[in-house]
C-alpha cells in the first residue's frame, strides 16, 4: 500500500517540507534526478531553490519550468545539495556550513575526510544523530555493491571482497547520454543530432565495452577503482577489509550492476545470505536466474540482489549480482535519505 504522505517511505516529513533546500548544479543528471525526488516528496517548489553556472529554465517532467539562477546569487538555505564538481565542493561547503546549513555532497571531494562521515543511511545511519553540517555522499558504484555486502557483512564478517562493475552510460552525466544516444543511432545508420559538447568516453560505447571507468593511473588502477576500494572500507567501518575492484563502461542507459565475489570469517550459505537479503531495507532480492537486469531496474528506488549462489572457495565463500539505479541510489535518493536522518531544522 502507498503512503497517504507523498514523500514519507524516504523519510521526508513535513518538517523537511517546511525548510528551505536548495540544490547546486541543479542542470546535471543527479542535480535535475533530486528534482524529481523533491517533487515526489511534495516539496513545495517556493521553498526548492536551484543554481548553476548560469540562469537558465529547466524542464523536469511535465510541470512548471525550474528557474535555475547563477551560483553568484546563492541565498540562505537550510539544506543544500551540492551536485558539483569536486573543487567546487570544496570550496562551498564549508562557506555554508559555516552560514548554518546542513550540506550533502555528492562529489568525492570529502568522502575519504576522516572528519567528514560517509554515509548510506541503512548502513551507518546513526553518524548522522551527531548532525554534522556536511555530510558525504558514497560514490554510485560503491552504494550499489555496499548495501548487500553490509547485509552480509553483519552475519558472517567479511574478510576479502573483489568486486566488478558494469556502469552505464549516465554514471558519466547527461554528456554520457548524449554520447550513447548519438552512437547507437550512428551504429542504426540513422541521422543523430549534432553533440553539443564532446563524448566523455575514451572510445566509442554504443556496441561496445570500455575496461576502465576514468583514467588510471601508473599502477593501471583507476580513480573509480580506488573510490569502491577506500569507501567500502570506511562505509563499512573495516579498514582491515582486502577489497579489490575492476570497473568497466557499458552501453546501458541507467543502472549501474556489480558482479560481488566474497569470502567470510564464518560460513554463510547461500539460503542463509538469501532469507538475509530478502527482508534487507532497500534491497530486493531476485529470484529469477536471468535477473537482475537494468533496463527492467532503471528508475526504481532498491538494490536489486540476484544470482546468490556459493563461491568456488568453500563454505566462507558467496557470490552474488546486483543492479542499482545509479541516479537513485547511487546519488540523488541517498542523498535525499541523509537529509531525512538530519534534523529538521529551520
Amino acid at each position: 500500500m502507498k503512503p497517504e504522505v507523498p514523500g514519507t517511505e524516504r523519510g521526508w516529513d513535513a518538517g523537511h517540507r517546511a525548510l528551505r533546500v536548495a540544490v547546486v548544479g541543479a542542470t546535471g543528471a543527479v542535480g535535475r534526478e533530486l528534482l524529481v525526488l523533491l517533487e515526489e516528496a511534495g516539496h513545495p517548489r517556493g521553498k526548492i531553490a536551484c543554481f548553476g553556472r548560469a540562469a537558465q529554465s529547466i524542464e523536469i517532467g511535465r510541470g512548471i519550468p525550474f528557474e535555475v539562477l547563477p551560483i553568484e546569487r546563492f541565498a540562505r538555505a537550510d539544506f543544500v545539495f551540492l551536485c558539483t564538481p569536486s573543487e567546487v565542493s570544496r570550496e562551498l561547503a564549508p562557506r555554508l556550513a559555516e552560514q548554518g546549513a546542513c550540506v550533502v555532497d555528492l562529489s568525492s571531494a570529502f568522502r575519504m575526510d576522516p572528519r567528514i562521515p560517509l554515509v548510506i543511511p541503512e548502513i551507518n545511519g546513526a553518524l548522522l544523530d551527531r548532525s554534522p553540517r556536511i555530510v558525504a555522499n558514497p560514490n554510485c558504484t560503491t552504494a550499489i555493491a555496499a548495501l548487500p555486502l553490509a547485509v552480509l557483512d553483519r552475519a558472517a564478517r567479511l574478510e576479502e571482497v573483489i568486486v566488478v562493475s558494469y556502469q552505464a552510460a549516465s554514471g558519466a552525466g547527461r554528456a554520457g547520454l548524449s554520447a550513447l544516444e548519438a552512437e547507437t543511432r550512428a551504429a542504426a545508420g540513422q541521422a543523430a543530432r549534432e553533440l553539443s559538447e564532446p563524448s566523455p568516453f575514451p572510445a566509442t560505447l554504443a556496441l561496445n565495452v570500455i575496461p576502465g571507468v576514468s583514467e588510471p593511473d601508473a599502477t593501471g588502477v583507476t580513480g573509480e577503482e580506488r573510490k569502491i576500494e577506500g569507501e567500502l572500507r570506511k562505509i563499512l567501518d573495516r579498514e582491515d577489509l582486502v577489497v579489490e575492484s575492476t570497473t568497466a563502461r557499458v552501453p546501458v542507459e541507467r543502472c549501474h550492476s556489480v558482479a560481488v565475489h566474497a569470502r567470510f570469517a564464518r560460513d554463510l550459505d547461500p539460503g542463509a545470505a538469501r532469507g538475509l537479503l530478502r527482508t534487507a531495507p532497500g534491497i530486493v532480492l531476485v529470484d529469477d536466474p536471468h535477473g537482475p537486469r537494468p533496463r527492467e531496474c532503471a528508475s526504481s528506488d532498491p538494490v536489486h540482489v540476484g544470482r546468490v549462489r556459493a563461491g568456488a572457495r568453500g563454505a566462507r565463500s558467496l557470490c552474488f549480482f546486483a543492479v542499482g539505479d545509479q541516479l537513485r541510489k547511487g546519488a540523488a535518493l541517498n542523498a535525499l535519505q541523509i537529509a531525512a536522518r538530519l534534523p529538521a531544522r529551520g
